[in-house]
C-alpha cells in the first residue's frame, strides 16, 4: 500500500490488481455520491481535509466554476436528486412543499435511483435526506435506507433504517451520526460485492457536517483555533447602501459576534475532520474489494455559507459565491488525475451525470446535462481550442455558459399586487396613445389582448344594431372599455355610456324622507340619553316592510326583540378600560346576577346572528334575475325613501376624496410601522435583553424569540446553552438576523473566457449587477454602470432561463450570448454525451 499512503493513483494498465479477470463482477461501474451540508469552497473548508483532496482532487478532476441553483437545504438537494430547477419540482423552500404529498407522487418516483435501480443497480441511501422528510414510508428506487429523520443532527435523533425508526443518543461510539453513516455504507458495500458481486452499486452518502449544531468528534474538538480563513475582503463589509434590503439595513458587526464567527468557523472545520475520515475509508474498501478503478467518486456540497460577510453573522440564502459556489470533485475510470475544468456547472448537471455513468438513458425531464462529455474531452484532448485555455474545454455542442440561480416563490399576495400594477401601468401608456399598435400589446395581459382586439372590430361598437351581439361600452372612471353583450330593454344608451342613473361626477346623494325621520326623533327622544348625539341613517326597506315607519311600529319592533334592554352597569372608558358600578365589586350577588344577565345577552345575540346568516344565504340564492337596487318598481320602494339624485360636478368629487382617504391611510399604517421599528429597533447586539430569560415552563424556538423581533427580517437568538459540545459558547447572548421577508430574487451566473458576471432581479423590484472581472468580490453593485440594451438583453435572458424545461431548453436559454447562426446550429445538434 505504498502507493496508495502516497496518494499515488495507479494507471489502469500497470495496476496489479486490475490485471486480474473481471469475471464474476460488475462490468457496470459502480458509483458513490459523498454530498455534504452547508460546505463552502471560499471560506477555507477545503484546505484543512487533506485526505479528501489526495483522493479526489490529486487523483480526479476539479469543477472550479460549480454552482447549486438555489442556495437553501431542501430546494438543492430536491435538484440533485431530480435534475431540474427549482421553478420544475417546485419546491422553494425548506418548508414549501418539502417531502410533500405532491414531491412524494410527482417527483420522487423520477429521481435518478429509480432508474439506476431498474436498470440492476443495488442503491444503498445513508444519511440526511429532505428537511421534513417524516420517516414514515421509504422512497422508490433504494434497496437500502438510512434516511435521517427531520434536519441535521449529530447526536439525540432518529433514523429510518429499511423501515424501522431507531432511535439514537449522545454516545459517540454508538451514535455519532458522521461515523455510522461511515460504517453502515461500507457494510453495505462490502455485503453487496460479497453476496451480488455481477451487480453494481449505487451509494449516496449525506452527511451531516458541517451543519449546525456543529457538534465535533471529541478527539478533534482542539483544532483549529484563532482560523480566520472565513475573513475575506467582504468579511464585517457593512452596511452596504448599493445593495438589496438585508445587506442594506445590516451593520457592522460587534465584537461579541465577530468573536463568534471565529468559533463557528472552528466547529465547522472541527466536523469536517470526521468526514475526511469517512472519504478514506469508503476508499480503502473500495481498494480492498478491488473495486476502486470500476468506481466513479463524486464529492460535492449541497450549498455554500457565509461567514461574516457584508456583516452578516452567519447563514445561507444570498445569491452571491459564498452561498451558491459550492466544491466538486470527480475520480474514476478514464479521468485525468490533478485535472481541472473551468465550465460552468450546475447541481441539476449530477442526476444525469450519475445516468450516463451508468450508462441509462438521461429522460428529457431532467434540466441538467452530464458532465462526462467534459470529463472524456479533457482527458483525451489535453490542448488550446479556439482561444480558450486550458481548463476551459470545447465540445462538439457548446456547453452553455450561463445557469439560474433562484431563491423563493411569489405568493398569491404578491402575485395579484404586481398584477395590478402591470394593468396600471399599461392602460396608462396605451390611454396616451391615440392608437393602439401590436408592439404595445404584448406587455398587456391575455385579459386586455383579447378586449382590446374585440373592441377594434367594427361590428362591436355601440349603440347596439339588430343582429349584434357585443358592443363596447367606456364607462366613466374606468381607463379600460368593456365589453358587454348586447340586450333588450337595458339601459345601454348611446355613444356608448350608461343613461342618467349612473352619476358621473359622484357619489348619489340619497334623501330621507321627512316622515322616516321624524320617527327616528322620537324613538331617540324615548330610548337616548340627553347627550347622545343622533346621527340619521336610512334603514333597510326590507327592515320597514316589516315594522312600518310610524312611531308606534318601531316601538313595538324594538319590544318584539328576544333580548330586552337593560341599565348597563359597566362602561368603556376612552383610555380603553372598563369600569363597573362600586356595587358590583363589593357584593358576590350582584356580581353573580349581572353576569349571567351578560352571559345569557351573548347567547341570544349568537342566536340572532346565526339566524341573520341564514337570511342572508337565502336571499343570496334567490336573488332574482337583472335585479338593481335602484331599479326596482315604485310599488316595491318602501314609504321611508325617495329616489335619489346625482350630486352635482365639481372638482372635488367623491372619486378624489376617496384617493385622499386610502393615502391617508397608507400614511398612518407607514408612520405606525416606524414606531413600531424604532421600538424594536437593534443598534445594540443585546436588543431587547429583558426577553433573554424567559420563565422556566415556557419553550420558545430561537428563530421565534420576543428578544430577537424585527420587522421584515427572520432573526434568531445566541446564547450559552446553544451548544452542547466543546467547544462552548460562554460570551452570552445575542441576536442576528439571517433572511428578511423579500429575499426571494431571480438571477442569471455567466461564466466563460471573456465574461464573468452576475445580474439579479428581487421580488421587490431591486436590480443587482456585478462583473466578477474587476469585482471578484462583489463589493460594489455596478447596475447603473451597464448599458440599457445589455440590462435589456439579461432580462430577457433571465425570463428565458426561468421558464426552460429540459435540458434542450436550459441549454439554450444558457447561450445567449451566441449568434443566431450557431444557435440554430446547437438546436439541430443532437447531445452526444
Amino acid at each position: 500500500l505504498a502507493g496508495l499512503a502516497e496518494g499515488y493513483s495507479w494507471p489502469r494498465s500497470q495496476n496489479p490488481r486490475s490485471q486480474r479477470s473481471r469475471s464474476g463482477k460488475s462490468q457496470k461501474p459502480n458509483i458513490v455520491v459523498i454530498m455534504t451540508d452547508d460546505q463552502d469552497e471560499l471560506l477555507g473548508s477545503m484546505e484543512v481535509m487533506p485526505k479528501t483532496l489526495r483522493i479526489m482532487r490529486d487523483q480526479g478532476v476539479h469543477f472550479n466554476n460549480s454552482f447549486v441553483s438555489t442556495p437553501m437545504c431542501c430546494p438543492s438537494r430536491s435538484s440533485f436528486l431530480t435534475g431540474m430547477y427549482t421553478h420544475n419540482h417546485h419546491v422553494y423552500t425548506n418548508n414549501d412543499n418539502c417531502s410533500s404529498p405532491y414531491w412524494q407522487r410527482t417527483h420522487e418516483p423520477r429521481t435518478f435511483a429509480t432508474y439506476l435501480n431498474n436498470a440492476g443497480y443495488r442503491t444503498g441511501y445513508f444519511g440526511k435526506y429532505l428537511n421534513e422528510y417524516n420517516g414514515t414510508y421509504i422512497p422508490p428506487g433504494w434497496r437500502e435506507w438510512v434516511g435521517l429523520i427531520k434536519n441535521t443532527r449529530f447526536y439525540n435523533y432518529t433514523v429510518n433504517f429499511n423501515g424501522n425508526k431507531m432511535k439514537h443518543e449522545d454516545n459517540y461510539y454508538a451514535d455519532y451520526f458522521t461515523d455510522l453513516i461511515a460504517n453502515d455504507s461500507v457494510t453495505f458495500l462490502k455485503n453487496s460485492k460479497q453476496y451480488f458481486p455481477k451487480r453494481p452499486v449505487l451509494m449516496v452518502l449525506s452527511v451531516p457536517a458541517p451543519h449546525g449544531p456543529e457538534d465535533s468528534a471529541p478527539q478533534y474538538q482542539h483544532l483549529f483555533y484563532n482560523n480566520t480563513l472565513h475573513r475575506t475582503p467582504t468579511w464585517n463589509m457593512a452596511p452596504n447602501p448599493d445593495k438589496q434590503f438585508l445587506l442594506k439595513v445590516t451593520g457592522k458587526m460587534e465584537p461579541i459576534e465577530q468573536t463568534f464567527t471565529d468559533v463557528l468557523q472552528q466547529k465547522r472545520l472541527q466536523t469536517l475532520q470526521s468526514v475526511d475520515d469517512l472519504v478514506e475509508k469508503v476508499y480503502e474498501e473500495l481498494w480492498n474489494l478491488d473495486e476502486l478503478e470500476n468506481t466513479y467518486i463524486i464529492y460535492t456540497s449541497d450549498h455554500g455559507y457565509h461567514l461574516g460577510q457584508f456583516g452578516l453573522v452567519k447563514g445561507k440564502a444570498l445569491p452571491y459565491d459564498f452561498d451558491v459556489r459550492v466544491p466538486l470533485y470527480v475520480r474514476g475510470p478514464g479521468i485525468k488525475p490533478r485535472s481541472k475544468i473551468s465550465n460552468l456547472v450546475v447541481n441539476v448537471d449530477l442526476a444525469p451525470t450519475i445516468l450516463d455513468m451508468a450508462g441509462v438513458d438521461i429522460p428529457e425531464h431532467m434540466d441538467g446535462r452530464s458532465v462526462m462529455k467534459l470529463i472524456k474531452t479533457k482527458s483525451y484532448r489535453d490542448q488550446d481550442y479556439g482561444g480558450f485555455s486550458d481548463n476551459y474545454v470545447t465540445a462538439k455542442r457548446p456547453w452553455r455558459d450561463t445557469i439560474l440561480l433562484e431563491r423563493g416563490k411569489i405568493t398569491v399576495k404578491k402575485r395579484k399586487a404586481l398584477m395590478r400594477q402591470q394593468k396600471r401601468n399599461f392602460l396608462e401608456t396605451v390611454n396616451s396613445l391615440p392608437t393602439i399598435s401590436d408592439s404595445y400589446l404584448k406587455y398587456a395581459t391575455p385579459k386586455q389582448k383579447r378586449i382590446f382586439k374585440e373592441c377594434a372590430k367594427p361590428q362591436n361598437q355601440p349603440p347596439c344594431k339588430k343582429g349584434q351581439k357585443y358592443q363596447c361600452i367606456q364607462e366613466y372612471g374606468r381607463n379600460m372599455p368593456r365589453l358587454m353583450k348586447c340586450r333588450k330593454n337595458k339601459r345601454m344608451q348611446r355613444d356608448g355610456y350608461f343613461s342618467k342613473k349612473r352619476c358621473p361626477c359622484g357619489r348619489k346623494k340619497n334623501k330621507i324622507n321627512p316622515d322616516e325621520k321624524l320617527s327616528q326623533t322620537e324613538f331617540l327622544m324615548k330610548h337616548a340619553s340627553k347627550d347622545f348625539s343622533p346621527k340619521f341613517i336610512r334603514t333597510k326597506r326590507s327592515y320597514l316592510q316589516l315594522v312600518g315607519n310610524t312611531s308606534s311600529s318601531s316601538q313595538n319592533s324594538i319590544s318584539s326583540l328576544a333580548v330586552q334592554p337593560f341599565d348597563r352597569r359597566c362602561r368603556v372608558l376612552p383610555n380603553d378600560t372598563v369600569s363597573c358600578d362600586h356595587v358590583l365589586y363589593q357584593d358576590p350577588v350582584e356580581w353573580k346576577n349581572h353576569k349571567e344577565k351578560l352571559d345569557e345577552m351573548i347567547e341570544e345575540y349568537r342566536k340572532m346572528l346565526e339566524d341573520l346568516r341564514l337570511y342572508r344565504k337565502h336571499l343570496k340564492a334567490s336573488k332574482p334575475l337583472d335585479s338593481y337596487l335602484s331599479e326596482i318598481g315604485n310599488g316595491i320602494i318602501g314609504q321611508g325613501y325617495l329616489e335619489y339624485e346625482c350630486e352635482p360636478c365639481n372638482s372635488n368629487s367623491r372619486r378624489s376624496e376617496r384617493k385622499k382617504e386610502i393615502e391617508q391611510r397608507r400614511r398612518r399604517r407607514r408612520k405606525n410601522k416606524k414606531r413600531k421599528r424604532k421600538y424594536q429597533g437593534s443598534d445594540s447586539p443585546l436588543w431587547n435583553s429583558t426577553y433573554w430569560n424567559l420563565p422556566p415552563d415556557e419553550k420558545v424556538s430561537r428563530r421565534k424569540h420576543p428578544a430577537c423581533k424585527r420587522a421584515n427580517a427572520d432573526c434568531s437568538l445566541m446564547d450559552n446553552s446553544h451548544w452542547k459540545t466543546p467547544p462552548y459558547w460562554t460570551n452570552g447572548p445575542f441576536c442576528f438576523c439571517t433572511n428578511s421577508n423579500n429575499n426571494t430574487y431571480w438571477c442569471i451566473r455567466t461564466i466563460n473566457a471573456t465574461h464573468d458576471l452576475l445580474y439579479c432581479e428581487f421580488i421587490n423590484n431591486f436590480l443587482s449587477y456585478y462583473d466578477l472581472k474587476k469585482d471578484p468580490f462583489q463589493m460594489r453593485n455596478a447596475i447603473h454602470d451597464v448599458n440599457y440594451g445589455i440590462l435589456q438583453q439579461l432580462h430577457e435572458q433571465l425570463n428565458a432561463m426561468r421558464a426552460c424545461e429540459g435540458a434542450r431548453e436550459c441549454n439554450k436559454a444558457g447561450l445567449w450570448y451566441r449568434d443566431e447562426e450557431n444557435k440554430s446550429n446547437d438546436e439541430m445538434d443532437g447531445d452526444d454525451t
